[in-house]
């Protein structure tokens, strides 16, 4: 059975969980040779409208923390469908709603998630991302760690071929002549059919494996259909 990813749904007329869909990480990863450590995707939900029993609305936003090393993850669209349903349910509480937002997506995949705030993007001065340029992965020593926000990352949906646009955080001992470098090897991905969650754990892998010192990797994707993916690895 496939989700319903690429494909034309409808928008649910009642409150409908079983539209949820897992995505197993083993597929997705499969025949990649990833250096693959620890890390957690956070789901920004920005859009999560409800009703209590008195049908007075209410707009919420909250974020979900799916660790990188389960089983499977959730797709996309699928959540955003649920999520949408939850419209045609009356709750109690705000609780209610991220208690039931919590259990199902924990059935669906199979592990504990974390429910908390909005994820908020790191304001940092950006360095520009260079396409179509050549690079060579040669890092200099470099002692001091600092996080470096890359500005104008882009990947193509496997699924769709629409863009998706990101901010990429990287933390680790990044000597300053080597930015250039990174920006031009991440201007690599602008045509390249990629999950988020992928694509940082391509950077994350390919960064160590050319000798990078690196502490961690965070692609602040922007939204689409009122969802964020925010996925990080990292190697603590």
């Amino acid at each position: 059975m496939a989700g319903p990813l690429g494909k034309k749904v409808a928008i649910p007329d009642s409150f409908n969980p079983e539209i949820l869909f897992p995505i197993s990480r083993d597929n997705q990863r499969k025949d990649k040779d990833l250096i693959f450590e620890n890390g957690v995707d956070i789901w920004n939900l920005h859009e999560i409208f409800w009703l209590n029993k008195d049908s007075i609305s209410s707009h919420d936003e909250l974020s979900i923390h799916i660790p990188a090393d389960s089983k499977f993850t959730v797709e996309s669209k699928s959540l955003k469908l649920f999520v949408n349903s939850l419209i045609h349910k009356r709750f109690e509480s705000q609780k209610e709603v991220t208690d039931t937002i919590k259990r199902y997506v924990e059935n669906i995949i199979e592990t504990s998630i974390k429910i908390d705030e909005i994820y908020l993007k790191k304001e940092l001065s950006s360095k520009e991302i260079i396409i179509n340029s050549d690079f060579s992965h040669a890092p200099k020593t470099s002692d001091h760690s600092t996080i470096k926000r890359f500005s104008g990352f882009r990947s193509l949906c496997p699924v769709t071929a629409q863009p998706d646009i990101a901010d990429i955080y990287i933390d680790g001992a990044i000597n300053p002549e080597d930015t250039l470098n990174i920006s031009k090897y991440l201007g690599t991905f602008f045509n390249k059919e990629c999950f988020h969650e992928l694509c940082v754990e391509y950077i994350f892998s390919d960064l160590i494996r050319a000798g990078y010192k690196i502490n961690s990797v965070e692609g602040y994707f922007e939204r689409r259909g009122g969802i964020a993916i925010i996925p990080v690895r990292t190697t603590a």
